[in-house]
């Protein structure tokens, strides 16, 4: 019996299809399980990735197919991605070694490194992000979990994924690590630019040369909370690493570095250039603790789907002042969770985007259009929604999941040509995504093209053996088309 996507559990010596065998659980991260299994065709060991949502494990697609069977020394290489049996993996390169966040402690690296041996690993991380970024695919996620280091390699992992996981409040969430390392002008929002992830590396060289991050919690990085200069941690940090550092966390996009080979020459001409050995292990200083968060406290309340109680605390810190714009955003959005849809209108026409802070406006503002035009398909405005995911399909023409949404609105008010024209756009570029695929059975159904939609349903079904659903309306077609 074929395994379900939703009830899918790896464990030692499980075969998947006739083309993988499971071998030892790697590690656990928020996209995913990490297991070594054996290649059978090739009897190779190569390590799987199983995305923990299976229903949108192929969003990963997305980004990852335009680096499958591209090698560089600083990437962990893609092999292959999609569904055996409806589970979907992606296949990578085994690489044997520890994630940088194994090596660090709250004075920077637990076995003390030079600023020299520091820069050196740093170099190699900047060439695999310039790597993508030739590509024109940010990371979007730099953090020391997702840098895989031994002691003749730096490679970086988990890239093309994080963009495509809808829920950006559960995502971030992360252990409290992902809002850390993310520039401002993406706070909160789905947005990706390859200058954001310029930011996260100097978050992250301001981490191995400090044992901290500028900013620890969501509001900090909202509020542009002012941090401690690198040098006013450690002192044997040189003027020029802490110019570097402080340019590339520069809070205007434009006024970081605009390129990372910029980034890498200022490295080289301002800290490998000069003569300098000492350590990198920060003086002891009493570290500050981070106040309370009412963001990073609903951020895990939405975690745990717990809307009610994120509805409470949000009301609490409204009486108790609080007047800005997120949490007006958050309060229509947690009425959105809770099904009181008129109520998460009536916040959402109080927000004035005016207000938001100008680097973040843009990604903030579609994230209030998003949130509306949700809330008015909950309500049968189809109108009203259509004219919203118009807008953000035209403004945001490479996020497939506005066009996905536009598609369904199209359906909606039986307009299938539109939906199709839509879904066939997303389905050229990128091949292969199954809820994409299945749509376009759905749509052409619609039309009451049966052939067609036969066609994307078969496509379906051997992705997804599991799906009742396409097998029923294949059976169907079988037998009236008389095939």
């Amino acid at each position: 019996m074929a395994k379900r996507a939703y009830d899918f559990y790896p464990k030692k010596d499980l075969m998947l299809g006739d083309k993988y065998v499971l071998k030892e659980y790697i590690n656990e991260g928020t996209f995913g399980y990490v297991w070594s299994a054996i290649h059978l065709e090739t009897e190779a060991l190569i390590a799987l990735k199983i995305p923990k949502d299976q229903e949108r494990g192929d969003h990963a697609l997305s980004e990852g197919i335009k680096l499958i069977g591209h090698t560089h020394p600083n990437i962990i290489q893609l092999n292959w991605m999609g569904r055996l049996d409806g589970v979907f993996v992606i296949e990578m390169e085994y690489f044997k070694g520890k994630s940088l966040a194994e090596e660090l402690c709250d004075h920077g690296f637990k076995s003390p490194k030079t600023i020299k041996e520091v820069s050196l690993i740093f170099l190699e991380i900047l060439e695999g992000v310039k790597f993508l970024h030739r590509k024109n695919i940010c990371h979007g996620d730099i953090k020391p979990q997702n840098i895989l280091l031994n002691e003749k390699s730096v490679k970086l992992t988990d890239f093309g994924t994080s963009k495509f996981i809808e829920n950006v409040f559960v995502k971030t969430v992360d252990a409290g690590g992902t809002w850390a390392y993310m520039a401002p002008e993406i706070a909160g929002s789905s947005k990706r630019y390859l200058i954001s992830d310029i930011y996260s590396l100097g978050v992250l060289l301001y981490q191995l040369l400090t044992g901290r991050t500028p900013h620890e919690t969501p509001i900090q990085v909202i509020n542009n909370v002012p941090f401690p200069k690198p040098r006013e941690i450690n002192d044997n940090i040189s003027k020029g690493m802490e110019e570097v550092i402080l340019r590339a966390l520069q809070r205007n996009p434009e006024d970081r570095y605009q390129s990372i080979d910029s980034f890498k020459d200022d490295i080289i001409k301002k800290v490998l250039d000069v003569s300098e050995q000492v350590s990198s292990t920060p003086v002891e200083i009493t570290k500050e603790v981070a106040g309370d968060d009412w963001l990073q406290d609903v951020i895990n309340l939405y975690h745990d789907r717990q809307y009610q109680a994120a509805e409470t605390l949000l009301r609490y810190e409204k009486e108790n002042g609080n007047t800005s714009e997120d949490l007006t955003y958050h309060m229509a959005y947690t009425y959105y969770n809770l099904e009181r849809y008129y109520d998460s209108l009536r916040e959402i026409e109080k927000i004035d985007v005016d207000k938001i802070e100008a680097i973040r406006r843009d990604g903030f503002k579609d994230n209030v259009f998003s949130l509306k035009a949700r809330v008015y398909m909950e309500l049968k405005k189809y109108d009203e929604a259509m004219m919203l995911y118009e807008f953000l399909t035209q403004k945001n023409p490479e996020d497939i999941n506005y066009k996905y949404r536009l598609a369904i609105t199209y359906g909606l008010m039986d307009k299938p040509n539109k939906a199709i024209d839509l879904l066939e756009e997303v389905n050229e570029g990128t091949p292969g995504l199954l809820y994409i695929v299945k749509k376009l059975g759905h749509a052409y159904d619609m039309k009451k093209d049966f052939s067609k939609a036969r066609a994307f349903f078969k496509f379906a079904i051997r992705m997804e053996p599991s799906d009742t659903l396409i097998k029923n309306r294949l059976e169907v077609y079988d037998q009236y088309l008389n095939i």
